[in-house]
């Protein structure tokens, strides 16, 4: 999922905390099951599914939910130069909804489905070295935003496999 205008919010301590708790909030409550992920600073890729509804619905209630928390956390920090920048182009690029109100993420998520094991480990793989790719770190596990990395944020929330039964 894509940040409207690649707009970098994510290096906000604050506004990542937000979408990290989200993403714990639908684990929990939404059955979203994590496998692999990175958080960069203007998009979040990861390989899920869910145990229960829909994949679809579970990232929509998210990006809904996550986008009013980060444009209001940004809203309260307007004082900081960074902060009132990226309300500005979040209201320039972000789509509006009903309401009027901006979203900061890009309208269409890319889904893919993957069914077989070797997708779901190209996939993981090309999430896990995207920052290595960067040239940001030597390997992915030197990335914290990143499930490869031992201290990541989602730490504990992480499935470890895929059950193929599930």
């Amino acid at each position: 999922m894509k940040v409207a205008g690649d707009i970098p919010v994510f290096l906000r301590k604050s506004t990542l905390s937000k979408v990290t708790d989200g993403l714990k909030w639908c684990c929990e409550k939404r059955g979203l099951r994590i496998y692999d992920y990175t958080i960069l600073p203007d998009r979040l890729m990861f390989v899920a599914e869910t145990a229960w509804g829909s994949l679809q619905d579970v990232i929509d209630s998210f990006r809904g939910f996550s986008s009013k928390a980060i444009l209001k956390v940004l809203q309260s920090e307007r004082h900081s130069k960074q902060a009132d920048w990226m309300l500005k182009l979040i209201d320039r690029f972000g789509d509006k909804d009903q309401a009027g109100n901006s979203n900061i993420w890009e309208l269409s998520p890319v889904i893919e489905k993957l069914i077989k094991q070797e997708q779901h480990d190209k996939h993981a793989e090309m999430i896990s070295n995207r920052m290595v790719q960067y040239g940001w770190v030597h390997k992915p596990e030197h990335y914290n935003l990143c499930s490869s990395s031992p201290r990541h944020p989602l730490n504990g929330w992480i499935v470890e496999g895929i059950d193929p039964w599930s």
